[in-house]
């Protein structure tokens, strides 16, 4: 309320002067502004900015707008507000004004911001606990993409330190250590959480502090709301469900069954297939949900059976998906299993045993032939000395996104935030090309692959149909 109304008081105060004794010179370009009108407009854009970037973060519709442009149309909200309190400005005078501002602004007497000796990034995810594999991968990606930032000098001749913090998949964990990366290690950007629910209850809080959130793999739906510090590099749910719907017309299928993850993921991803697959044509056998955490999953999978589907969609965390397709074969469940993004991962098959997930298809969130793939690959493999776990490739980006983002917008929260549309519009990483879409959520593609030996490899999609007895879960 404080900038509201002093910024109120400036824009009033230049209405008289600007009524009384000042003409904008015709020539005036943006480029090389007039020295007196420089002194003049210095206050009003100090507190006039601020004034209307608070108006703007409460307004949905332009929450997403680039930088340059929001600049310029803010300060047109400015000058038609004066005009209409009196200013007496052709309409060629308020252009070249607004051009002014947009070009000039710099807020009045700001200190040069000394630069640090390193550049502290946060890092929360699920380092421990059953969703590990998640957090301990993203981990491993970032550290890559550290060691490459530093090799080459850190960003302008400053270093990248990456402060890892565990939020055990817990809400409260992650809200404590949120608090600690902004309050104590003062860092103006986190990466995380794993997890769509974790992230989501991020949200509120990095909005009101004004810290960047950049997930590299939350992807429901919602996120969308969250508001303009946050971003995701990885693709919706609802691209996903979507491409689940070209799975079960690949398969020639019209009926299936649908298992998901009882949380944010799990119900993002069959609330896009369900609509679309009946939109389609398709029947819901049954839409089963199962929850997070549980070590038995008997019932739920003897009423999968008991509709007897030929394909079912499974959508869920490693821990307890592997339980599943492990207990649907003990039980003799014969389906086709078509998973989500979170189950292309080699612990599958280590963990419920080769036999039981042969034959299971699966989506993969990126393409690993990309030339850019590869070169990640070879420098996973030299620094861990084994594949790429799941989703390292797109902490690796987003590790590499927000350094590209100090690089061109300083190391500040709006910096960073404005500069990573701008550095996502060309960039192209080992998980793929990274374009945000007004929401901040970038686009993607996927690959569909399948399980042989014990292994995920690219499926081929030569003409064929689901059959029980092709793809049935071993007994």
């Amino acid at each position: 309320m404080k900038h509201r109304a002093f910024g109120l008081g400036i824009v009033l105060l230049l209405v008289g002067v600007l009524t009384t004794s000042f003409t904008i010179p015709a020539p005036l370009a943006a480029e090389s502004p007039n020295t007196d009108m420089a002194v003049i407009m210095a206050p009003m854009a100090q507190d006039g900015a601020a004034l209307l970037e608070d108006r703007c973060t409460k307004c949905h519709d332009l929450q997403r707008v680039k930088a340059a442009q929001k600049t310029a149309d803010q300060w047109k909200t400015t000058v038609e507000r004066m005009v209409s309190k009196g200013a007496k400005l052709s309409a060629e005078e308020q252009k070249v004004l607004i051009e002014y501002l947009a070009a000039t602004y710099k807020p009045a007497g700001a200190p040069e911001m000394e630069k640090p000796s390193v550049y502290k990034i946060g890092f929360i995810s699920h380092l421990t606990g059953d969703a590990a594999v998640y957090g301990q991968s993203l981990k491993m990606g970032t550290e890559l993409a550290v060691d490459v930032i530093n090799a080459a000098g850190g960003i302008n001749g400053v270093p990248v330190e990456v402060i890892y913090e565990d939020d055990r998949l817990s809400a409260a964990d992650a809200q404590t250590a949120f608090l600690k990366l902004v309050e104590t290690d003062k860092v103006p950007v986190i990466l995380g959480s794993a997890s769509s629910t974790i992230s989501l209850s991020l949200c509120p809080k990095a909005q009101e502090k004004k810290v960047v959130q950049v997930s590299q793999v939350s992807t429901a739906p919602a996120l969308r709301e969250c508001g303009p510090y946050f971003f995701s590099v990885m693709a919706s749910d609802a691209a996903q469900g979507l491409e689940w719907v070209k799975v079960a017309e690949h398969l020639g299928v019209k009926e299936v069954a649908v298992m998901y993850i009882n949380n944010d993921y799990g119900i993002g991803v069959k609330d896009a297939f369900v609509p679309a697959f009946e939109a389609a044509g398709g029947k819901l056998l049954i839409v089963q949900p199962f929850e997070l955490g549980s070590k038995d999953f008997r019932t739920e999978i003897l009423k999968v059976k008991g509709v007897n589907p030929t394909v079912t969609f499974i959508v869920g965390h490693l821990a307890e998906a592997s339980i599943i397709f492990k207990q649907a074969a003990e039980l003799g469940l014969k389906t086709q299993w078509v998973t989500d993004v979170a189950l292309v991962s080699p612990e599958v098959p280590q963990l419920a045993g080769k036999e039981a997930v042969e034959g299971i298809m699966g989506l993969r969130a990126q393409s690993g032939q990309t030339p850019e793939y590869q070169a990640f690959r070879e420098a996973f493999l030299k620094k861990f000395g084994k594949e790429p776990t799941i989703w390292a490739d797109f902490a690796y980006d987003a590790m590499m996104l927000v350094a590209k983002a100090i690089e061109k917008g300083g190391y500040t929260a709006d910096g960073i935030q404005r500069a990573l549309f701008e550095v996502a519009e060309t960039y192209v990483g080992p998980s793929g090309a990274k374009k945000f879409d007004e929401y901040g959520i970038s686009q993607g593609s996927y690959e569909w692959v399948i399980v042989k030996d014990g292994e995920w490899v690219l499926y081929e999609k030569a003409p064929t149909t689901a059959t029980p007895e092709a793809t049935e879960t071993a007994q």
